[in-house]
């Protein structure tokens, strides 16, 4: 038997890591899923880079989930991340983000109902990076 709860998958297009939520973590899933962002995140060897984390099926996160989580935010602010876009199905899942992941609050972050408008957000980040 598995002690992870949750489910996730991480694919990449161009230099936009795409994770999918699903379920509910505790910090077993929740260690899983980070390690492996980092995995991916260093595939790019410093290369910049953006996140859209869609969160559409994500159904909750036990509180040491959430410090897993923000333990890996405060690495995630050392690394060439230009953006981070959260699609979001739940309000009140949004507000436990924010309150429960401090470290987020240094990140080029934001909000979406919907995976085409995220996308495009991303994609106008990188352009003025590139500019």
């Amino acid at each position: 038997m598995s002690l992870e709860h949750g489910h996730h998958s991480i694919t990449v297009e161009d230099n936009i890591i795409v994770i999918e939520l699903a379920g509910s973590f505790n910090e077993y899933g929740a260690k899983a899923l980070t390690d492996d962002i980092r995995r991916t995140i260093k595939k790019f060897k410093g290369a910049p880079f953006c996140i859209l984390l869609n969160d559409f099926a994500l159904e909750g996160i036990t509180p040491e989930g959430y410090k897993k989580i923000d333990e890996y935010n405060v690495w995630l602010n050392t690394q060439n991340m230009i953006a981070k876009a959260t699609v979001v199905k739940i309000d009140v899942l949004l507000k436990m983000e924010k309150s429960r992941i401090p470290a987020r609050a240094q990140q080029n972050i934001k909000s979406f109902r919907n995976m085409p408008d995220a996308m495009h957000w991303l994609k106008i980040q990188t352009k003025r990076t590139d500019t």
